[in-house]
């Protein structure tokens, strides 16, 4: 009985929407959707196995399947509800091939350059602690962020987790602009540039930049260029796409750093998908943004962006232009050291592709198309064909560069209406004017009359203004003479009051002296006279006030020397 339940079971697991995809395996009695991840071979999420009529059997027993071949594919969905793919499935149906045999033990990482590293998770260990451990850190500490398929930020979830899956190294925002925070030779100095490849660039690349970025004005945007290493070792741009846009102004732009995964993403699927071992794989092979209306240069915002891309690279294999839609300029930079006008050079590359390469160029495209349709073209706004412009629109390819012009048109109409409302405007204005100078006109010839007349008053009172003058000037020339003597007549009074003055308080003092000394006197006469004896009543006695007048009389005063002046 054991050994009837340890059977193993052949089978063939085929894929319902490329059926050349199938892979024979061996798997337990169980059921058919059982033995289908126990083979590894389950995508992931909701998912039905068939027959080959077309029935579910995911619920029936293997051994009813013995050497047939079942299918797995998408559940099927009442209503028409949308259904949901997740990083394994694209317009060709789940890739069996990249299904591993055994379980997986490791993680793998993608940088910018395309370079795979596959790195065993320690306990514990997050996406970015692996990444770190692994030597995938920029050199000049450049925060990185991991994203998963859908460009979802993801560094900080267990590796250990995560075994079996891709994740992409990227920069959190790609950021470029004219405004200038530090001097250009203090940002180079940051920098241990890699070696600078020549880059071919073709022209029709700035024309359908120009086409989608002209209606935008003085906004700047950003977005990414795909391409791939020729046989030269050129850097060879060939298509790109514009990303939305996280900040968007006059000097300033920048977009999420999920873009670059998505776009190694679909690059790696294309180099899976189609083309041969000497097909040169695609790549992010350069940065593109606009200067609108100031000159094609790298600023220092520019010139950072440009050295942290390369730097990312490993083998520095990044090229950035820069387009000035509105002056119709153009310039392309192999290095973030050679960043002024006069370094740039033109793109006027001529690119020959192999029909294989063309096959993945289209196969990269049509990812992005999904993703566009998937995410909204909000996410999207843009897709640059590039060299494959007139083949894909032959292939029934949305058109992104007819409707950027027929944006651009409309805007164009649009102006011009407004234009014309503002010449009917203005013509309106003028005509008003027009009648309001006839009335003028008009209203100045009646008046002219009078003009002679105001002029020949306007003299006479000229003429009496003048006389006034005169006369005002000597009135006040005389005031001025008057004014002068009584000025000198108050002084000599003031002088003689002064001195006036001073003779009256010396009188005062030399009364006041003369006073002490008479009333001193008088105590003391008074005082001898208490003493003396008593005098004969023959005698006549004179009063001591008798006396003291006298001898007041018969004193020298300084007063009669000193003469009061008279006036």
């Amino acid at each position: 009985m054991n050994k009837m339940n340890n059977e193993m079971i052949p089978l063939t697991i085929a894929n319902t929407l490329d059926q050349s995809m199938k892979t024979r395996v061996e798997v337990p009695d169980t059921t058919v959707k059982q033995a289908v991840k126990h083979a590894n071979l389950a995508p992931k999420g909701n998912y039905d196995v068939y027959d080959s009529a077309g029935v579910i059997i995911s619920n029936n027993n293997t051994a009813n399947y013995r050497d047939s071949t079942i299918y797995v594919g998408v559940p099927k969905v009442a209503g028409g509800a949308p259904i949901e793919f997740d990083d394994d499935w694209d317009e060709d149906g789940i890739d069996l091939d990249n299904f591993p045999e055994k379980p997986a033990a490791n993680v793998t990482l993608v940088t910018l350059g395309g370079e795979r590293h596959q790195i065993a998770p320690r306990q514990n260990e997050t996406l970015i602690q692996l990444a770190e451990r692994a030597g995938l850190k920029p050199r000049d500490g450049t925060p990185i962020v991991i994203r998963d398929g859908d460009q979802n930020a993801v560094s900080n979830i267990r590796a250990t987790d995560n075994v079996g899956r891709t994740f992409t190294i990227s920069f959190n925002r790609i950021a470029g602009g004219a405004i200038v925070t530090k001097t250009l030779d203090a940002v180079k100095k940051t920098f241990s540039s890699p070696k600078a490849h020549p880059a071919v660039v073709p022209k029709e690349i700035i024309e359908q930049t120009t086409a989608f970025t002209q209606p935008r004005g003085r906004l700047e945007m950003g977005g990414l260029l795909i391409g791939h290493v020729d046989n030269d070792g050129n850097n060879v741009v060939v298509c790109g796409f514009f990303p939305e846009q996280t900040e968007a102004s006059p000097g300033y732009c920048e977009f999420d750093g999920g873009a670059v995964a998505m776009a190694m993403g679909a690059c790696d699927m294309a180099n899976e998908k189609k083309g041969g071992p000497h097909t040169p794989n695609l790549r992010v092979i350069g940065w593109i943004h606009t200067h609108p209306d100031i000159g094609i240069f790298l600023s220092g915002i520019d010139v950072n962006t440009f050295g942290l891309l390369r730097g990312q690279t490993g083998d520095g294999r990044i090229v950035a232009v820069v387009v000035d839609p509105l002056r119709k300029q153009h310039g392309v930079f192999n290095s973030e050291k050679a960043a002024r006008g006069r370094d740039a050079t033109k793109a006027n590359g001529k690119v020959r592709l192999s029909e294989d390469l063309v096959a993945r160029y289209n196969k990269f495209l049509d990812r992005m198309r999904f993703f566009q349709q998937k995410r909204g073209k909000q996410a999207i706004p843009f897709i640059m064909p590039g060299l494959l412009q007139n083949v894909r629109v032959k292939m029934g390819d949305v058109d992104d560069i007819a409707q950027a012009r027929n944006e651009t048109l409309d805007n164009l109409y649009i102006t011009a209406d407004k234009q014309r409302q503002q010449i009917s405007n203005i013509s309106g204005n003028i005509r008003k004017l027009s009648s309001e100078m006839t009335q003028t006109i008009s209203s100045a010839r009646r008046n002219s009359d009078n003009t002679e007349l105001l002029r020949k008053e306007n003299v006479q009172l000229k003429s009496e203004i003048e006389n006034l003058k005169k006369d005002a000037q000597q009135k006040n020339s005389e005031t001025l003479d008057l004014i002068h003597r009584l000025t000198v007549k108050v002084e000599e009074l003031e002088n003689k009051t002064k001195t006036n003055l001073r003779s009256i308080i010396t009188r005062n003092k030399y009364a006041l002296t003369n006073v002490k000394e008479i009333n001193l006197k008088i105590d003391d006469l008074t005082i001898r006279l208490e003493r003396c004896v008593t005098i004969p009543k023959l005698l006549p006695v004179r009063s001591t006030k008798v006396i003291a007048e006298e001898l007041v009389q018969s004193s020298t005063s300084p007063l009669e020397e000193d003469k009061v002046t008279q006036y």
